[in-house]
């Protein structure tokens, strides 16, 4: 899904969410960057100082510096093809101005706001094994039943899902939490 549309349906459905740009996004954005402006020598040297400008809210001052490699290596022409360096670079630059509103983590920290989705997406990449893969872990036990009743809920039309969530005891059933053994009878 394109970056618009993620804002598109966070503007129409989650107006009170604090909108926030994956920092992993801009970490590889910059990488990018700095391998199109710098030879092998200095392109993690100019990473590091984007990425640790942009961790502390300094986004602004590297857009500016982005801009000026810009000057440097030249607009793209018309024509260039999608990975010509020129046309990269400019492309991170406007990511970047475009999402400027969304960057600013020493506040996402502060409040103690997410500033990844990597846990959502490893959760997801986990629900979507276990609810549609032609291999359901649906027999080991207390995990087994918690996935059924979630997607149970999540296809019901009423609040089912949302009353789950907010009642569900928290992470016990994760397949990577050490189980306590049942006693068993004498």
């Amino acid at each position: 899904m394109a970056c618009s549309t993620n804002w598109t349906i966070q503007q129409r459905h989650f107006k009170d969410f604090t909108a926030i740009l994956d920092f992993i996004h801009v970490v590889e954005k910059l990488y990018t960057a700095s391998r199109c402006v710098n030879d092998e020598a200095a392109v993690w040297h100019d990473y590091l100082q984007w990425v640790e400008a942009c961790w502390q809210g300094k986004v602004c001052q590297v857009i500016v510096q982005l801009q000026e490699r810009q000057q440097q290596i030249g607009r793209p022409p018309d024509n260039a093809e999608k990975t010509d360096p020129r046309k990269v670079l400019a492309g991170i630059i406007g990511y970047l101005q475009n999402n400027q509103s969304r960057m600013n983590y020493p506040d996402y920290r502060q409040n103690g706001l997410p500033v990844t989705s990597a846990h959502m997406e490893s959760f997801v990449k986990e629900l979507n094994h276990r609810v549609k893969g032609t291999e359901k872990f649906w027999d080991d036990g207390a995990s087994g039943e918690v996935i059924l009743q979630i997607r149970a809920a999540a296809l019901c039309d009423d609040d089912r899902l949302v009353r789950f969530l907010a009642d569900r005891p928290g992470y016990p059933f994760h397949p990577n939490v050490q189980r306590t053994p049942l006693a068993t009878a004498s």
